[in-house]
């Protein structure tokens, strides 16, 4: 069955390619009504994906060699090609193994048309990504596509880009994407530059400001805007907002929408929508829906998004974990079944459909009917336990490196937690709060020990860095708290702390 579905598929490309052209066009191929077509061609596409990265990189050739080589792809009853058997891959196991011409396509890069950005993680060493020039393109429209669906069109849009500038993947992107249909100023994370430049340009377009989410939080606080005078939508990455504080920054923006990417994969894999926002407010305040929707095990209110399914073929492991592979044949370095270690699963539409009249929320049903029909991706945040602070993920393993090489605090201290929260002004906070041992005291430099520990952090994280002396505004520095034993946080031993929006629910090891 090889070849007459590599044909279809290649028809279904061919009409992508053509269509990449407009956002009109292009949104014909997200019509409503098509729901399984669009399912089964994704599955299809990401089948024939496998097999061309096999024939064409090197370093996947070889990944699967080691594995056992080439598996034997079953059809499921349904007659669809089950990629179960085909090997995961995530950072450590591919990218970190394989120097990065062997993980492109022909084993060397385009001399001309790549976009190379980079993300150091928690590693500290920076990690390069390459974009070809067709991908590009689509992902530059599906994000006009988005973004034309999040504003009116009354007004002439000025789009400020406030994400990170540099080789960091998300503020190139959005300028490069959306410069060709609106007019963009690409500020960085400076308040001041957005304020003079509202302040300068005055009333007259609708403002898209585009960033993180405590930035988006800081700009909705500033008193230099006469609120009442402009009309501006948020649009969020990096991390996710809670309910309370998108009804927070709705005071000051007319729509807050997010989306959801990853460098390694793309930086608008997927975007919130009426109907998903619609859902997480829903499940936030009903437990009922709440447990017929989502996993409630991990403690935490997922962010919900749609996706195009033809792009990405998402698959929930065993341990829950997003295994992605991107469908679309111009990746010049493709991702086959790809391990972002974020936990999460998708639920296509009418299986939603059928869960919401089970519940009896005709509401949502209407609103879902009304709806693109495309699945939707419930994200419940790093597998590794990290927390998001201004784009950088922290995790524990990375404070548990810190913590131990600070030679003042590693014998006084008994365990610690790493805490993200909003505070009572719904600013998000980061803090690493330490527990010290029985008997032992606070010691007086403290605070030089918070900066040594922090100044640690940032040496093996550069996104940390960056967001810590760049991107977070001076009252919103990250924390570092110290307590007796048994008290603050860590009195009556381990269990779920502050409250929904702790980002994690973290099993702490002792220090040894």
């Amino acid at each position: 069955m090889r070849l007459p579905a590599f044909a279809l598929v290649a028809l279904i490309d061919t009409a992508e390619r053509m269509f990449a052209s407009s956002g009109a066009l292009y949104k014909v191929l997200l019509a409503p009504g098509y729901e399984r077509a669009r399912w089964n061609l994704g599955v299809w596409r990401a089948w024939r994906s496998f097999y061309l990265a096999h024939r064409r990189v090197p370093a996947y050739r070889d990944y699967i060699a080691r594995r056992g080589g080439l598996p034997d792809l079953h059809l499921t009853r349904g007659l669809f090609p089950d990629l179960s058997a085909v090997p995961e891959m995530d950072k450590t196991s591919y990218v970190k193994e394989y120097p990065i011409h062997e993980r492109v396509k022909g084993g060397r890069l385009p001399r001309s048309g790549v976009m190379v950005d980079e993300s150091s993680g928690s590693s500290g060493t920076p990690t390069s990504w390459v974009r070809g020039p067709v991908e590009r393109q689509i992902v530059s429209q599906m994000m006009r596509l988005s973004y034309r669906e999040s504003v009116d069109r009354e007004r002439p849009v000025f789009i400020l880009n406030a994400f990170a500038l540099g080789a960091w993947a998300t503020g190139m992107n959005v300028s490069l994407s959306l410069t060709p249909c609106s007019i963009v100023k690409s500020t960085g994370p400076n308040l001041d530059k957005i304020v003079h430049t509202m302040l300068e340009f005055g009333p007259g377009y609708r403002y898209v400001v585009m960033g993180y989410p405590p930035f988006l939080k800081g700009l909705a606080d500033d008193p230099r805007i006469d609120w009442s005078r402009f009309v501006v939508d948020a649009g969020y990455g990096g991390e996710g907002i809670s309910e309370s504080l998108r009804t927070y920054l709705g005071r000051r923006f007319r729509r807050v929408v997010g989306s959801y990417g990853a460098s390694d994969l793309e930086v608008n894999l997927a975007i919130e929508t009426d109907l998903s926002i619609a859902l997480r407010r829903a499940v936030t305040d009903d437990p009922a829906l709440r447990e017929a929707l989502i996993r409630t095990d991990y403690g935490v209110t997922p962010m919900i998004f749609q996706y195009n399914p033809m792009a990405y073929y998402i698959e929930t492991n065993a341990a829950g974990e997003l295994v992605v592979t991107t469908s679309r044949p111009y990746h010049i370095a493709p991702k086959i079944r790809y391990n972002i270690h974020d936990r999460g699963h998708v639920m296509r539409t009418p299986e939603l459909g059928r869960r919401l009249r089970k519940a009896g929320k005709a509401d949502l049903v209407a609103l879902l009917e009304k709806s693109a029909d495309l699945p939707l991706l419930f994200l419940y945040g790093r597998s590794d336990m990290s927390i998001d602070y201004y784009g950088a993920n922290v995790t524990p393993d990375s404070i548990r490196e810190v913590v131990y090489a600070v030679e003042r605090l590693a014998p006084i201290v008994n365990t610690f937690r790493l805490l993200s929260y909003e505070d009572e002004r719904s600013d998000k906070r980061m803090e690493i709060a330490a527990e010290l041992a029985e008997g032992a005291v606070i010691p007086e430099d403290r605070d030089s020990i918070a900066n040594e520990l922090f100044d640690r952090l940032a040496a093996i994280n550069g996104d940390f860095l960056n967001a810590w002396k760049h991107t977070a505004p001076a009252d919103n520095m990250p924390l570092f708290t110290l307590h007796p034993f048994g008290t603050g946080p860590f009195a009556g031993g381990q269990r779920k702390l502050k409250n929904e929006y702790v980002a994690t629910d973290i099993q702490y090891d002792r220090l040894q």
